[in-house]
């Protein structure tokens, strides 16, 4: 099974058609116009982002210029041979002495089913809820890839004593979506101009070779500028090897008859250490000051918070001015779009994770519309603002929970319940507004969707305290409560007509 020269892109043509699997030449060099076709959400991320990386690496365009004519025309043959020849046997899955994103002659007792190499099917909180019974019961190689590239790159670690990704157990992926597949390979591919900027020693590392042919050091220590582009974007940290494949059998995960498909896997724990943090070009970065010193870190999904409540950290740049504010930097190839696209359809993508278990898996696409890239600040005030209600709410209702000092609370974390209920009932509010704003004139959207939102807190409110309204000792505590709520709605939009938000005379 060779990435490079056989069909394993799983792939549906747009608008309409049956299900198919393309070669990496038919999809860079035809003019087919194809979406990604898997079952789960972040198996397409995951193939995605594969054929980014591939994609960079083998074609990369020398300029902004160079990079706006693929987009808008296939690659030729001729680009496509000259730029697969290095690598062709690195992409191999069954290679003899190095597999593709494997290690030979892994020592394991036991075999581990390959459902333990889909991040979340088994173990998590929710898994036998949103997971097809036997998903990974068997896998044939394209899917096998897609798994092991995921694991190694976007999903936590096996447990104690593996390693997670270069950025970390858990992180966010944000890239940019175009109209068809090859376009939203394009997109996030970087010019050789803008690899430059993100990595000063990327020409000095081009000849390195990837992890499973030149393997890491148990032990090891390695420095984050010593890590190459082709290195760093197929970085396996664990060691794995697939076990010999089974004959022909139905692709549990894809859906197509292969001859040959894969039932487990060996794993075995190693260990070194990556000193500083490698600027991957698919994540957003934050950094802050802890016990004096600079910390920076990719972004993580760590609540149960919707992806627009990050949506800042994922498209504004910030410098760290002070310790006590953040600093933030969107990934490298929303960076890039800024200068492409004059609207942004952003897909984002994840786990959030509690140590080596999955609780839940993310995948939002969310819309900017045009003027997005020269008003990134409007963004950033829009996010703010509608976290602002959500906080207002919060607050409101943890003083009535509470309590405080000798007035007796609800006992009952209402706050909570009413912040998973805001996020469900905004989040339609929220995104669009961001994809129908003119960034030019944004006030009067920011207004709008203010009064909007100012409605659902009032709303959700009102409801939370609604069944404790017959109990005399929380009659003090209710009028409190809602007290703070306007006070903190008031904070959050001018007044109007001498009038406050709660309709008492200002």
């Amino acid at each position: 099974m060779n990435l490079l020269t056989e069909a394993w892109i799983p792939v549906r043509p747009l608008p309409a058609g049956a299900a198919c699997k393309l070669t990496l030449r038919q999809l860079l060099c035809e003019d087919g116009r194809w979406e990604l076709c898997l079952p789960r959400d972040d198996m397409e991320l995951a193939a995605l982002q594969l054929l980014i990386c591939m994609t960079q690496v083998f074609f990369p365009p020398q300029s902004t210029a160079a990079l706006k004519q693929r987009i808008v025309a296939p690659l030729s043959l001729d680009e496509f041979e000259s730029g697969c020849a290095p690598y062709r046997e690195w992409f191999r899955l069954d290679h003899p002495d190095f597999p593709f994103m494997q290690v030979r002659n892994v020592s394991a007792k036991d075999p581990t089913p390959m459902d333990k190499l889909l991040a979340g099917l088994t173990g998590a909180t929710n898994s036998c809820f949103v997971n097809e019974p036997g998903l990974g019961a068997c896998l044939c190689g394209g899917c096998a890839a897609i798994a092991l590239f995921n694991q190694s790159s976007n999903a936590p670690s096996f447990g104690g004593g593996f390693k997670g990704s270069l950025r970390g157990g858990a992180p966010v992926t944000t890239l940019v979506q175009g109209e068809h597949l090859r376009q939203t390979v394009w997109l996030n591919v970087l010019s050789e101009e803008r690899l430059t900027q993100i990595i000063p020693w990327h020409h000095a590392t081009r000849s390195q070779q990837p992890t499973w042919v030149a393997p890491i050091k148990a032990g090891e220590t390695i420095p984050s500028q010593t890590i190459g582009m082709l290195r760093g974007l197929f970085w396996q940290p664990g060691h794995l090897e697939l076990m010999p494949p089974q004959g022909e059998q139905t692709c549990i995960c894809c859906g197509f008859v292969e001859k040959q498909v894969y039932t487990g896997f060996n794993k075995a724990k190693f260990n070194y250490t990556i000193d500083g943090l490698w600027p991957h070009p698919h994540g957003p970065r934050i950094s802050s000051v802890k016990k004096g010193e600079r910390e920076e870190k990719f972004v993580s999904f760590t609540t149960a918070a919707p992806a627009w409540t990050q949506l800042s950290r994922f498209v504004v740049q910030r410098q760290m001015t002070n310790s006590k504010e953040e600093g933030q930097e969107p990934a490298a190839v929303v960076r890039q779009a800024q200068g492409l696209l004059n609207k942004l359809r952003l897909t984002v993508g994840g786990y959030r994770n509690n140590q080596a278990s999955i609780l839940e898996r993310r995948h939002e696409l969310i819309f900017l519309n045009d003027g997005w890239s020269g008003h990134t600040e409007v963004v950033h005030a829009l996010v703010g603002q509608a976290v602002g209600y959500r906080d207002a709410l919060n607050k409101s209702l943890f003083v009535f929970s509470s309590g405080f000092k000798e007035i007796k609370g609800a006992g009952v974390k209402v706050h909570e319940l009413a912040k998973e209920q805001f996020y469900r009932r905004s989040e339609d509010t929220v995104l669009d507004t961001l994809a129908r704003i003119d960034f030019e004139q944004a006030a009067q959207a920011l207004l709008a969707m203010g009064d909007k939102l100012h409605s659902i807190v009032v709303e959700l409110f009102n409801e939370s305290v609604a069944p404790y309204r017959n109990d005399p000792e929380l009659i003090r505590t209710t009028a409190v409560a809602r007290k703070t709520l306007y006070k903190h709605l008031n904070a959050l939009k001018p007044q109007r007509d001498g009038r406050r938000d709660d309709g008492t005379n200002a």
